[in-house]
């Protein structure tokens, strides 16, 4: 840790993810040490199995005050995980993960849910996903990019080329100017992406037919999603 902070100098922040993988005991001694004032992290992340909701409300009693943040949150996936987390104060920050959490809509309840209760929320990177939500709520202060390149000097989109115009930071920053396209604010690039079921020409013509008699009035068809297979809801 000293390394570390020798490395990057006084000011610059810190933070340590322990992935899930400390005791209370253990986090609470650790967290003792990396909040003294010669390493001063800034936060430390996700340092018990996310369902130690008792474990981490026992952290934050212990070391809370400390001025170092205690975080979780980004392999809980519904509102109600958050719920605890926030009932018991347990963190200062939560941290869901847009697409592992079930979306936009969850993501917004979970945003909404911190936000009445004066609790932060800093998604894990989610990219293009959480972009909209942070620039929707004051509870959300900074986003997180994920820097996939190996010595971290420059800076690559976070999928690759899935999105030609996906958004990228600069000087630290993503505008409201870069996501101000419909959806998500980018263009999904649809070249070589192919179905992984592909489907006979003849079925897909039927399902359409099945489908648009079940718009009407009075029809007897049920409208059908089809699946893999021959399964088809009756």
């Amino acid at each position: 840790f000293k390394q570390c902070r020798n490395k990057v100098g006084e000011g610059f922040p810190l933070m340590l993810d322990c992935y899930m993988a400390l005791t209370v005991p253990y986090s609470i001694s650790l967290a003792r040490r990396i909040a003294e004032p010669d390493l001063h992290f800034t936060w430390m992340e996700e340092f018990l199995p996310p369902d130690s909701y008792d474990g981490y409300e026992d952290v934050m009693k212990a070391v809370g005050n400390l001025g170092l943040l205690l975080t979780t949150g980004e392999h809980e996936y519904s509102r109600w995980g958050f719920k605890q987390l926030i009932d018991k104060k347990a963190a200062h920050i939560l941290q869901p993960d847009i697409s592992w959490l079930g979306g936009i809509t969850e993501a917004r309840r979970v945003m909404a849910l911190a936000s009445a209760n004066d609790v932060l929320v800093v998604p894990h990177g989610s990219s293009i996903y959480s972009y909209h939500l942070q620039f929707a709520f004051n509870n959300a202060p900074l986003g997180e990019f994920i820097n996939l390149t190996p010595d971290a000097l420059e800076i690559k989109p976070y999928f690759g080329g899935l999105f030609p115009d996906e958004p990228l930071p600069k000087d630290g920053k993503i505008t409201l100017e870069q996501v101000s396209k419909p959806g998500f604010g980018c263009t999904l690039k649809k070249d070589g992406l192919r179905r992984p079921h592909p489907r006979a020409p003849e079925a897909v013509a039927q399902n359409r037919q099945r489908n648009i008699a079940a718009l009407k009035n009075g029809a007897s068809e049920k409208a059908v999603m089809p699946l893999v297979g021959t399964y088809m809801p009756r």
